[in-house]
């Protein structure tokens, strides 16, 4: 089973913002004024304001070393996330790079918080190995690294298909997480597919499924790594329960009743094959209709049965079918049911195939000691091949 990388999709787009507040010097009110103002431009999306504030304050900061050193490193962060919004990844990543080089008069909190940037940048462009290098840079000076850490260092690892290595820090991701994003979990079942644990994958992906149970996709997929995982019951199941919500396609269901059949549950596949013949009445075709028969043949349920038989038989027309419905009726002893069904055959027969449907026919009617017209049939079988059961059949008569 081929993993799909929609887990790919909320990496390139992680924003694990910051707060542009680092922990300042102490700034004069003219820098705060500055700072607040580009800070407000960028809230309010104000790009053109924030370009036309920020470069100034980045390539002219005032004040001390230490004034200068923050003033710049706030300035490149406003910039770098306004460049980002403008789609310019490479402006993004280049002004960051300059800010940290060198990087000698920036508090450690400030310092840290342009290399999370520099490293989200980087995801964004693409760039993976930069971005994990980046990301391990800051993880030696971070004290207690979060759970939206260690989900990043596991996608970037995967980005790189660096699949063991990964699966550990993903695990630790989910571990501090009491209610993290599906992406997570989406990670994780990405991860064990290419390792090919798949027991550990589809435990992933059921985790998903109970708390994204309206998403369609998410129930085939868990099947299927049930499946791989050698736990056939389950994924029935699962399928079954997708089936009830309306999730699976005409030829999906039809697929499940079959497996149901095959995993010697014919009662299951019945009720699924009904589900799909009444959600589906405009196509009620012929196949879907035998299908529901068969499974139907397989189970003690008599009355079922013998509509799923009826139904099949008035809608093909075919002998095989009225006959396997009067066999039926035949050998669970309704006899007037079986007399009625082989009634439909008689004027499409000929030859010994008539001659021994009306065999059949008059050994019902003795059974419900209508034996006029038993005698009747059993006298008009007297020329054909089966003469020599029909007579046994009248001397029993006249012994009676």
């Amino acid at each position: 089973m081929k993993p799909r990388r929609h887990w790919a999709l909320g990496l390139a787009g992680l924003i694990m913002i910051s707060s542009l507040q680092a922990q300042p010097p102490e700034l004069t009110p003219r820098q705060y004024e500055e700072l607040t103002n580009l800070g407000d431009a960028l809230h309010e999306q104000q790009l053109d304001q924030v370009f036309e504030l920020g470069h100034p304050l980045y390539e002219n900061p005032r004040g001390s070393e230490e004034q200068q050193a923050f003033v710049r490193a706030f300035a490149a962060r406003v910039l770098a996330q306004a460049y980002q919004q403008k789609g310019d990844l490479k402006a993004a990543s280049d002004i960051l790079e300059d800010a940290l080089n060198p990087a000698g008069d920036l508090d450690q909190q400030t310092l840290q918080a342009l290399r999370w940037l520099l490293m989200q940048v980087l995801t964004a462009q693409g760039e993976y190995a930069e971005a994990l290098n980046q990301l391990e840079v800051w993880w030696q000076d971070e004290k207690e690294p979060g759970a939206q850490a260690h989900y990043l260092r596991s996608a970037l690892l995967a980005q790189l298909e660096r699949w063991q290595q990964a699966e550990p820090w993903v695990l630790t991701a989910l571990e501090l997480k009491s209610d993290p994003p599906d992406s997570w979990r989406a990670l994780a079942v990405a991860i064990y597919q290419h390792l090919e644990k798949w027991p550990q994958a589809a435990e992933h992906q059921a985790k998903r499924l109970e708390v994204n149970p309206e998403r369609p996709r998410l129930w085939n997929q868990l099947a299927q790594l049930q499946k791989l995982a050698e736990q056939p019951e389950e994924a029935l199941v699962t399928q079954e329960l997708a089936q009830r919500r309306g999730y699976l396609s005409s030829r999906q269901q039809e697929a499940l009743g079959r497996e149901l059949v095959n995993a010697g549950q014919p009662l299951r596949a019945a009720k699924v094959f009904e589900q799909l013949l009444e959600e589906n009445p405009q196509q009620k075709q012929i196949e879907r209709l035998r299908l529901a028969a068969q499974a139907w043949l397989q189970t003690a349920q008599p009355q079922p049965t013998a509509a799923a038989l009826l139904r099949l038989a008035e809608a093909s027309q075919s002998e095989e079918d009225w006959r396997r419905l009067a066999d039926w009726h035949f050998s669970q002893g309704n006899w007037e049911e079986a007399i009625q069904a082989w009634t439909q055959l008689r004027s499409r027969l000929e030859g010994e195939a008539l001659a021994e449907v009306e065999l059949l026919m008059a050994n019902a009617h003795i059974e419900l000691q209508n034996y006029e017209k038993a005698r009747a049939l059993l006298e008009e079988l007297l020329e054909t091949s089966k003469a020599t059961a029909a007579q046994q059949w009248i001397n029993y008569l006249d012994a009676l």
